[in-house]
């Protein structure tokens, strides 16, 4: 019988009761104790799980000793809990992304990390969705040879930063911005996409017009030690019918990706990959069979693309070998964190249910993906390109 982890989580919010949830239902863990300095919040969230309420994680920390800390607390206010839960002597932090909003918080909890020989896990939620697995295959894979460029969109409903949480949404959108609460998805993203590839560069823009307490929107272009360019964005400014719109692009030598991963304005979400030329059907079937070792099905195609715009046409007898998938990603905002789980249970970085997709996130990924968006801000207010080094 697998042993029982004793969870606490520290932030009940949004994201911090699916994570109560989420490890009450798990069959390995058990919700022992919620902390948010709303009590009210707490002692909600602790009635559903069956756990104990504290308005303060210190008392939370003297009367149990934990296995997991969760930390879902607000973008800006991750240190001080994590600090403390591994200062109480927690082996596992799971700690919502990004893992922090300055260096210096991001270096603190690094630091702690590693003097205390702790893990420390970082949610990106999107490693685990079945279309971001199969776009990562793709690349590590070769399959559209060196990548050259790409951009990804990741642009939110402007109801997000005036009204996702409710009366609170204005001060937590303030003490965020775009860049840390979505660029720290898609910096992490690119990062594990390319590895062992760095950003070494940042230049980027932002804008501040519209809504006064946070940035509208950042524009970066990020170039790789490998030479490749990605050109990132994220804005919190548009009156969409979706919440989330989330586009990505990757082209290469010998082949392009395109995914509409949150498709807006009535766009239907899917995945392709147009792949090199020189891919044989029979290395095409086992590429779609890898990809289904991995939990991904996708279709393997051969067709003849016919470039069409009015009168021009640009069509070609040549078949294009591709992988494709329509419709929305498998995953969801917990998927990762059931990796996270099996990984403290097999004591591994690579469990078996992640097995093919690299080392899972920890405080180093957090660390350097700070680095990156921290120096998409400085870019941005200095107008001038920032190395990371």
């Amino acid at each position: 019988m697998k042993p029982i982890l004793k969870v606490g989580v520290i932030g009940v919010g949004i994201l911090g009761e699916h994570y109560a949830r989420f490890f009450h239902e798990h069959p390995a863990t058990q919700v022992v104790a919620v902390a948010d300095v709303r009590a009210e919040a707490a002692q909600r969230v602790a009635g559903l799980v069956g756990a104990q309420a504290y308005a303060d994680y210190r008392d939370m920390f003297r009367q149990h000793a934990l296995d997991v800390v969760a930390v879902a607390t607000p973008d800006a206010f991750h240190r001080e809990p994590t600090l403390a839960a591994l200062a109480a002597g927690a082996p596992v932090v799971i700690q919502e992304k990004p893992l922090a909003t300055t260096w210096e918080d991001a270096l603190a909890i690094y630091e702690a990390v590693e003097k205390h020989k702790a893990r420390l896990f970082v949610n990106f939620a999107n490693r685990a969705a079945g279309l971001d697995i199969a776009t990562r295959y793709v690349i590590q894979a070769g399959l559209l040879g060196p990548v050259i460029y790409g951009e990804a969109r990741l642009d939110d409903n402007i109801i997000v930063p005036t009204g996702l949480w409710g009366e609170r949404s204005r001060a937590w959108a303030a003490d965020s911005s775009t860049a840390h609460f979505l660029l720290s998805h898609v910096v992490d993203l690119l990062r594990w996409h390319f590895s062992p590839a760095e950003v070494k560069e940042v230049y980027a823009i932002s804008q501040a017009q519209v809504l006064g307490f946070t940035p509208d929107l950042y524009d970066a272009y990020l170039t790789f030690d490998a030479g490749l360019k990605v050109r990132v964005k994220a804005e919190w400014i548009k009156h969409i019918d979706e919440l989330v719109e989330f586009y990505l692009c990757f082209s290469g030598r010998d082949g392009t990706l395109v995914y509409n991963k949150r498709a807006g304005f009535g766009a239907e979400p899917g995945w392709r990959a147009n792949v090199a030329a020189t891919i044989t059907p029979a290395q095409l079937l086992a590429h779609q069979d890898a990809l289904l070792a991995r939990g991904v099905k996708v279709s393997a195609l051969l067709h003849r693309p016919e470039p069409t715009t009015g009168q021009l046409s640009a069509g070609s007898s040549v078949l294009q070998p591709s992988l494709e998938f329509r419709g929305p990603s498998s995953g969801g905002l917990m998927a990762l964190v059931g990796r996270f789980v099996d990984a403290i249970l097999e004591d591994t970085l690579t469990p078996r249910s992640w097995q093919g997709n690299g080392p899972l996130p920890t405080h180093a990924d957090g660390l350097r993906q700070t680095q990156v968006v921290t120096a998409i801000i400085r870019a941005a207010e200095t107008d001038r390109p920032v190395r990371v080094d």
